[in-house]
């Protein structure tokens, strides 16, 4: 055993006292002056339409970000929540035909602020006959209505809010019209 422990102890002097392999002197690489083409910044922080309009239009951001309370408050004469305008692009319209006794999904459409109809959007339902008001996808329009999170008949939810609109009034004259009789 002894010896044993001497061979070993003799072969591990002998790997110790050999000198380490040479290493290889590689030339450095040196970077070379180049030129990159990167695409344009992104604007992060896109321009956002004001809160309200000079002429008190809500803008759908606005909208969006007051608060709600105070938007779906009752009025005290009427005893329903104050109308409202608002102003923003049409993103998005789903119309009913009049034909058709039931909609499925019910009649609404969809505002944005931007031009292109992209980013935030509220929803504005509250009208069947939505081709009565002229809208088209990509029109600015400015709606009347009142704020609310749903609709009295659970046909529209939004947590964020909706605009429920105002129902038309006749023109004018078509009173004047009906009432007449026929002279001939």
């Amino acid at each position: 055993m002894r010896m044993l422990l001497l061979m070993s102890a003799a072969v591990a002097m002998i790997s110790a006292c050999q000198s380490p392999p040479q290493t290889v002197e590689r030339p450095k690489r040196v970077p070379t002056a180049g030129t990159a083409t990167l695409p344009p910044t992104p604007d992060l922080n896109p321009p956002q339409a004001p809160e309200r309009y000079p002429d008190g239009a809500w803008s759908v951001h606005g909208l969006l970000s007051a608060d709600k309370a105070k938007l779906a408050a009752v009025d005290p004469a009427s005893q329903a929540p104050a109308s409202l305008q608002l102003r923003g692009t049409v993103a998005s319209l789903h119309p009913c035909p009049l034909t058709e006794k039931v909609c499925r999904p019910a009649p609404y459409l969809e505002l944005s602020d931007n031009k292109t109809g992209q980013g935030r959007r509220l929803l504005v339902a509250g009208e069947r006959d939505l081709d009565a008001r002229h809208f088209s996808v990509g029109t600015e329009v400015t709606v009347t209505g009142r704020f609310a999170t749903a609709s009295a008949d659970g046909m529209y939810f939004a947590p964020d809010g909706l605009i429920l609109l105002d129902p038309l009034t006749p023109p004018a004259d078509a009173d004047a019209t009906a009432a007449k009789p026929d002279a001939k």
